[in-house]
């Protein structure tokens, strides 16, 4: 450790000369062969297929054709999401076309609405399935391009919830049934799931044939996470995080925030509240919520759920964290040998000159706080550049958590 102390010094010594002389060797963002980021079951299928990738500010950004729709996509972890979505709800109305081919041609015109109905089935959920093709009739020719709509027009979404709690119990069986998210920002997801929800409670038999939720290969918190999602009313999980989060000594006022938040959905809440619970005798959690609530589109809520995860894999499989970090508005953790760990939530990390200034920051500042060692953990994939120079800066040990 005393050669990358050394490195430092030097480093610090020459920061006006080696900034200019670094600015040559920032690097641009590549372009993206889709073959190489995706495998074949994510680049296409029966029911899919991706358009085209490009890269901007570090994180993916994808075009879907589907057969519920085309859908713009930002994020390699949302489009894994958005695709199992596809793949589920198409399989699903194949298999329906086996017992009921109306019905089936119901959920196929359903998908075909605009993103401002779509808000109506949610806040205003059908009395039978029969009466969906009427009530959409003028709407069929659309198509849901993204999932923005959904986030950015959160306030008029006054529950994830039918207002009939027959239907409300059938919606979250359906979901649990096909492993979908029950409260998904993809509005082609909750119109389905509202319309085989209130066909099952109209008394449409062939509703109640689905796919099987596929609970062999997760972890034992994840399955916990599933059956509260499932058993529970949105205002029951609201209470049971508050209590979760209220003994981990998060103040009345960011619990509210938190649980209030509008983007957050409350999947996301329940995810994030779930692993934090499982940090015991880690400090400033509450640094983690407060970062969590400025969350204000899609691809960051899944970025503070993914981390709730990658916190507890590496808690459970590296080394024991102490303190949960916000440094500058960048998450990071300090662990039980005096390390202080900074994470990149980007699909890809190129050396740029904005990530140069945010790492040679992140160097210095560890070096004058005294820590033993600095590392990087990162969602995605680093450039040969960006690990050549974090070597260089003396982060000596770069991990990726994978999903």
């Amino acid at each position: 450790m005393a050669k990358n102390f050394l490195k430092i010094i030097f480093f610090v010594s020459l920061w006006a000369i080696s900034s200019i002389a670094k600015t040559n060797e920032n690097e641009s963002y590549p372009i993206i062969n889709s073959n190489a980021i995706l495998s074949s079951d994510y680049l296409s299928s029966t029911y899919h297929r991706v358009e085209s990738v490009d890269i901007d500010e570090g994180f993916y950004h994808f075009i879907v054709e589907s057969d519920i729709g085309s859908f713009n996509i930002h994020s390699l972890a949302l489009l894994k999401k958005r695709v199992n979505e596809i793949k589920t709800i198409s399989r699903a109305i194949t298999t329906y076309e086996q017992s009921d081919d109306d019905f089936s041609g119901e959920l196929r015109s359903q998908l075909r609405i605009s993103s401002d109905s779509a808000v109506d089935l949610l806040t205003s959920p059908l009395n039978t399935a029969s009466n969906l093709a009427g009530q959409l009739a003028g709407n069929l020719n659309a198509t849901l391009t993204g999932e923005d709509a959904f986030i950015y027009q959160s306030n008029k979404l006054a529950s994830y919830e039918p207002k009939d709690p027959t239907t409300a119990t059938h919606k979250r069986n359906i979901a649990f049934q096909l492993g979908l998210d029950l409260y998904t920002n993809n509005l082609k997801v909750q119109s389905f799931l509202n319309t085989v929800a209130n066909a099952r409670s109209s008394g449409k038999v062939s509703a109640g044939i689905g796919l099987s939720n596929d609970i062999i290969n997760i972890d034992e918190t994840e399955l916990k996470i599933r059956y509260l999602i499932k058993n529970k009313t949105l205002a029951e999980l609201n209470y049971h995080n508050s209590e979760l989060l209220s003994k981990m000594g998060i103040s009345s006022k960011l619990i509210e925030r938190f649980i209030q938040h509008p983007v957050l959905s409350p999947s996301n809440k329940t995810i994030i509240t779930a692993y934090l619970s499982k940090l015991e005798n880690v400090s400033r959690l509450n640094h983690f919520i407060e970062l969590a609530v400025t969350t204000n589109n899609e691809v960051h809520a899944s970025i503070y759920e993914r981390l709730s995860k990658k916190l507890w894999v590496y808690h459970n499989n590296y080394e024991k964290l102490t303190t949960f970090y916000n440094y500058q508005g960048r998450p990071a953790f300090i662990t039980d040998t005096r390390k202080i760990v900074f994470i990149d939530t980007a699909d890809l990390v190129i050396w740029s000159a904005a990530n140069q200034a945010h790492y040679d920051k992140f160097a210095i500042h560890a070096l004058k706080s005294g820590y033993k060692d600095w590392e990087i953990v990162s969602f995605g994939e680093l450039s040969p550049l960006a690990n050549k120079e974090l070597n260089e800066l003396a982060f000596t040990h770069k991990v990726t958590l994978s999903e």
